[in-house]
């Protein structure tokens, strides 16, 4: 006997609008209960209204389980509410349209059981793969997908929502809050699983119903990179977007000189609008560092803005000089394209650890 048909497991399968490939799922799962395998099937259901209901209820089985969600969608978030319900330490999650094989779970198991944090139905090792029928389009979102994935882990198929893990391995997750439908990354990531084992699978092209992968769906994986970027690391997370914000600042301050310029001329000083203009474009600044590069910050707005103004006084006098300085010898925007790059050099490091440090901080 296997060592793993004694452990208990709990497959979670969140579906949506998949009756037609249910049925031919559940009866290769009661398979693996042969052997005395103690093993339980949780259905997380969004409200699919297509029979799944009726198709649980026919089969009339105490280990399978249906949890229908009503006004509420998203697998990640379904697969979360199915681990929430599991009782039993092992647990394993798949897909309802038949593209995972439930004969490679016990593997998958072993393979946790052999000390692995996770373990995850794999296309890309040898010994896996992938049933012709695809398309160009479906590999090359898949490849992205996976190359966007590589700062997080060196697994070769991270997308793959096939794998297995312990309950308890869930338990010391830290903010679960997945966007989208690769809820597989998401506790690789946030539940610190160092080891992860890949098995080999063949994966499946679907027999019933229709693909979830919409523009929508690509979009929450962006979301999702972009949040996990935020936890795994913060800082880097949090610089980078304030380096774009304030190279962003340079073309709205140049281009704030070239139409007070154009709208104004003489009426005003050249100083009036180049304080105008810093003003401006240090409010831009500010709207989109709270939202990209301080996310996490706590406090008012008011108090906030001032410090952030308080911050920036240095680098920003600098500019102010550095642009009068050139307006004698050259048009003003250029002045201020000028004036703005060598104010950014000057205070990019010193901006943004003065904000981090002592205007927005964390929660």
């Amino acid at each position: 006997m296997r060592q793993d048909s004694l452990i208990p497991i709990s497959v979670i399968i969140p579906t949506y609008r998949e009756a037609g490939s249910l049925p031919d799922l559940l009866d290769r799962l009661a398979n693996l209960r042969e052997g005395e395998r103690d093993l339980e099937v949780i259905v997380v259901d969004d409200d699919s209204d297509d029979g799944t209901e009726e198709l649980i209820a026919s089969r009339g089985k105490d280990w399978e389980r249906l949890i229908v969600r009503r006004g509420e969608r998203g697998l990640s978030s379904a697969v979360l509410r199915g681990i929430e319900s599991a009782t039993k330490e092992m647990l394993v999650v798949m897909d309802a349209d038949g593209s995972h094989p439930p004969e490679s779970i016990p593997d998958m198991v072993q393979a946790v059981q052999d000390g692995a944090d996770f373990s995850l139905g794999s296309r890309y090792v040898s010994g896996g793969s992938t049933e012709d029928g695809w398309g160009v389009l479906r590999w090359v979102n898949s490849k992205i997908a996976t190359l966007m994935a590589r700062p997080f882990t060196t697994v070769r198929d991270p997308m793959s929502g096939f794998f297995c893990l312990r309950a308890s391995t869930v338990q010391r997750g830290e903010s679960l809050d997945p966007i989208g439908y690769k809820i597989g990354l998401e506790l690789i990531v946030k539940c610190r699983c160092e080891r992860v084992a890949e098995v080999p699978i063949h994966f499946s092209t679907r027999r019933e119903g229709e693909s979830k992968l919409t523009l929508r769906v690509q979009w929450e994986y962006l979301l999702h990179v972009l949040n996990l970027c935020r936890f795994k690391y913060p800082r880097l997370a949090s610089f980078i977007p304030f380096a774009l914000v304030g190279l962003s600042g340079i073309g709205v301050y140049t281009g704030l000189l070239a139409v007070l310029d154009l709208l104004v001329g003489d009426a005003f000083s050249k100083s009036v609008r180049i304080v105008i203009a810093i003003a401006l474009s240090m409010t831009w600044n500010f709207f989109w560092d709270r939202r990209l590069a301080f996310w996490d910050a706590t406090g008012g707005i008011v108090r906030q803005y001032l410090g952030f103004v308080a911050v920036c006084t240095v680098p920003v006098l600098v500019n102010f000089f550095v642009t009068l300085y050139f307006s004698d010898r050259l048009v003003l925007p250029t002045a201020g394209l000028i004036g703005s790059v060598i104010g950014s050099a000057f205070g990019l490091v010193f901006n943004w650890c003065g904000n981090r440090w002592l205007v927005f901080r964390r929660s």
